[in-house]
């Protein structure tokens, strides 16, 4: 579980948070929704610990977050990584990019930690492709790699902010199952989202988001007409059409 307190903060004194008091449960499937500058990616990333908590706390498995971090971590999945598609790597070379940091420097990895990538793959339906250079991948399979990656770090939690982009509807559908499957085997999935339709279908818990937070857990309020009488126009989403 993930419990936030009187979470505040700012960037050069504009308010970009205020007042988040939030638990997201263990085994949730959680999306964060609200308008563009709502704070949805700064949330994130001081749950991730890659910003500084300014004020409030975070508790991550009834630990301390900076406690927590010094042996755990979360499966990220960035909303852009730019890679150079001309690089002559493989789809398992970057998947195996997930596991470096465990890796002592001076050793290469081994054949137990290409196993393993290659297990991640698989469950990632990706597996066909791992020999394939990154420049011939898709903009689906490139983002099945990248989860792929993300998943190899082990951790309960995985944390993706807008998986969709870049990615066609029947795409986004595909890597949505492929959430709820991962979902389904006990992985708590935490992702910013604007595709409405899309989260009513796969996701279990709602946190509405315009620096400061409404939340709900019940998927049927994943729904712009419940959403809009609930917040009036402060929240305005945007329903992709790709």
């Amino acid at each position: 579980m993930i419990q936030i307190q009187d979470l505040q903060f700012r960037i050069s004194g504009k308010s970009i948070l205020e007042d988040i008091n939030l638990e997201i449960p263990d085994g949730v499937f959680a999306a964060i929704i609200g308008p563009n500058g709502a704070g949805k990616s700064t949330l994130i990333k001081l749950i991730m610990g890659l910003l500084d908590i300014q004020e409030g706390k975070i508790t991550i498995d009834n630990i301390p977050q900076h406690e927590w971090l010094k042996h755990s971590g979360f499966g990220y999945l960035p909303q852009r990584e730019e890679f150079d598609r001309a690089f002559p790597a493989t789809a398992l070379d970057i998947v195996l990019m997930g596991i470096a940091g465990s890796i002592p420097r001076g050793r290469r990895c081994t054949a137990e930690h290409r196993q393993k990538a290659l297990s991640a793959m698989q469950d990632c339906g990706i597996f066909e492709k791992a020999n394939n250079r990154i420049g011939s991948l898709s903009g689906g399979e490139f983002q099945r790699v990248m989860l792929a990656r993300a998943i190899l770090s082990d951790s309960k939690y995985l944390i993706l902010d807008e998986p969709e982009a870049g990615i066609d509807r029947v795409g986004v559908s595909s890597f949505f199952e492929l959430l709820k499957m991962l979902n389904d085997k006990g992985k708590t999935i935490i992702t910013i989202s604007h595709d409405l339709h899309t989260l009513s279908d796969y996701c279990s818990f709602l946190i509405c988001l315009n620096r400061r937070l409404h939340c709900h857990n019940h998927a049927e309020l994943v729904n712009s007409d419940v959403i809009h009488r609930t917040f009036g126009e402060a929240i305005r989403l945007i329903e992709k059409d790709y």
